[in-house]
């Protein structure tokens, strides 16, 4: 797959803000080049940016903190969830599931919190953990759309 992203991509992926992530292009931790005058990324790009120890704990930060937002405040009065989920996936097929979410998270707008992350195991499996904030019936429909 030949798929490029946008900064504004990375930011879901990330929970990091466009500002982090230009200050990351200015510093040497994300890589990328410019298309029509438009910073796009490879999935090489964002996994290089994810090995850089700092950078790594941001997004971590940030992951950790939809769900503590989620428990503070709660749905703000509407039918809400937030949900953790494990899914095994190998590493040629995660790019795939990486790219299917992404779009799906698109279209649900400014509703829904995302976060996203891959890792193995010592014993090599796969799992991406996605983690969704959001009206119930929106996630419902990420996690399970085909």
């Amino acid at each position: 797959m030949c798929e490029t992203y946008s900064i504004e991509d990375l930011a879901v992926f990330t929970g990091l803000t466009d500002r982090t992530l230009r200050s990351y292009l200015k510093e040497g931790r994300l890589t990328g080049r410019k298309e029509g005058g438009a910073w796009r990324f490879t999935p090489e790009d964002l996994e290089k940016l994810l090995q850089d120890e700092g950078a790594r704990q941001a997004v971590r930060a940030n992951r950790n903190a939809i769900v503590y937002d989620f428990m503070l405040n709660g749905g703000g009065g509407e039918d809400a969830c937030c949900a953790v989920r494990d899914i095994p996936v190998e590493r040629d097929g995660e790019e795939a599931l990486r790219v299917r979410l992404l779009e799906r998270v698109n279209r649900a707008g400014d509703t829904v919190r995302f976060a996203y992350g891959y890792g193995e195991d010592r014993r090599g499996r796969g799992s991406a953990r996605v983690i969704l904030a959001g009206p119930t019936a929106v996630v419902q429909k990420i996690l399970t759309e085909e």
